[in-house]
């Protein structure tokens, strides 16, 4: 029997993950591990209770399958871990086109306080200071990020964005902003394509119309576990496109990628 272990099971993550593999059928078990302050929560998962462990008591030679959420890992099981969002849509995106398909990308990308851990209650907590007059806690993000907005270092996501085969050679300039959205990771980038088959099959991935005025976020607040990551394309010259993604970055992004892990291992097996 496959065994499934997840660290940081605490988190909201995590609660995203469950809902996304709960349907995943397959001979598998799972395990749940985290810190003192979670471990003895419960969580029901296909009809079962399971137990967060504590982390300094886990045994986790045994798994085969980690999502590792609080990068504790370091055994030589398969693991998913949350990572730079922009690669994963830019993979999810580009993964069919040609090598070299991609001449140069420009843009930036906007991650929301869920890429930090407990990122979403430190924003939070920082809105509330603010409107009490208080100093925000700068922790974890370095200073004030609730109605604002923090550079972050871009190379290691352009080193990971240079592994996709399209943008293997492609001259790549990204600004990486950490915003004040809670859940939602937004792309505006400019690509330069090498053929117009390129462009078409890019363009053939748009769900949504590109208009002034419209919304990052669902007006109904987070999406549902299912909810495709939005597209939007507007080609602007012979060889140019512009997209505008937007995502919840752990329901459709790291959940369905977690999602994705387990059944590909499950059939593999």
């Amino acid at each position: 029997m496959t065994e499934l272990v997840i660290t940081g099971a605490g988190s909201g993550l995590c609660d995203s993950i469950l809902e996304a593999i709960e349907a995943v059928e397959g001979d598998y078990r799972l395990r749940l591990v985290d810190s003192m302050e979670s471990a003895g929560e419960v969580r029901r998962f296909q009809g079962r209770t399971v137990v967060i462990e504590l982390d300094t008591e886990a045994d986790l030679a045994t798994a085969d399958v980690v999502f590792d959420l609080s990068d504790a890992y370091t055994g030589d099981g398969v693991i998913f871990k949350p990572t730079a969002s922009l690669f994963m849509m830019l993979k999810r995106l580009l993964g069919d086109l040609a090598v070299d398909s991609i001449k140069t990308l420009q843009g930036v990308v906007r991650e929301p306080a869920a890429a930090q851990q407990q990122g979403v209650e430190a924003l939070a907590g920082q809105v509330t200071q603010l409107f009490n007059g208080r100093d925000p806690e700068p922790q974890p993000f370095g200073g004030t990020l609730a109605f604002n907005a923090r550079t972050l270092d871009e190379s290691a996501l352009v080193v990971s964005i240079h592994d996709l085969d399209a943008l293997k050679n492609a001259n790549i300039s990204i600004e990486r902003l950490q915003s004040d959205f809670f859940y939602t990771v937004h792309a505006s980038l400019w690509l330069q394509t090498s053929d117009t088959q390129s462009i078409d099959l890019i363009i053939s991935q748009a769900t949504d119309q590109y208009s002034a005025g419209l919304g990052i976020s669902p007006d109904s607040g987070r999406v549902t576990n299912d909810a495709d990551m939005r597209i939007c394309v507007r080609q602007i010259a012979k060889d140019w496109v512009h997209l505008m993604l937007t995502a919840d970055l752990e329901k459709t992004i790291w959940a369905r990628e977690a999602h994705d892990v387990l059944k590909n291992y499950l059939m593999a097996t």
